[in-house]
């Protein structure tokens, strides 16, 4: 995914029906596993997203009712 803007933190299950969710509402957002770019603990995924629309930001939010970070940038 080009243009990582933020993401959350979550575990495996949660990340699943966030996935099943973010799918049906056609928001773009790409999964990461520990051992990639974020400092994550075992058992933990990081949803991803580009920046999005003000629409798609705020359904976001409202799903996802976890503290956003900003995501890294080299």
């Amino acid at each position: 995914m080009d243009n990582k803007s933020f993401y959350f933190v979550t575990n495996w299950d949660d990340a699943a029906d966030y996935s099943r969710v973010l799918g049906a509402m056609e928001i773009p957002y790409a999964i990461e596993a520990p051992g990639d770019e974020l400092p994550l603990r075992e058992g933990e995924l990081a949803i991803v997203f580009p920046h999005l629309r003000l629409r798609q930001y705020k359904a976001v939010k409202e799903l996802i009712r976890l503290e956003e970070e900003s995501y890294p940038h080299p």
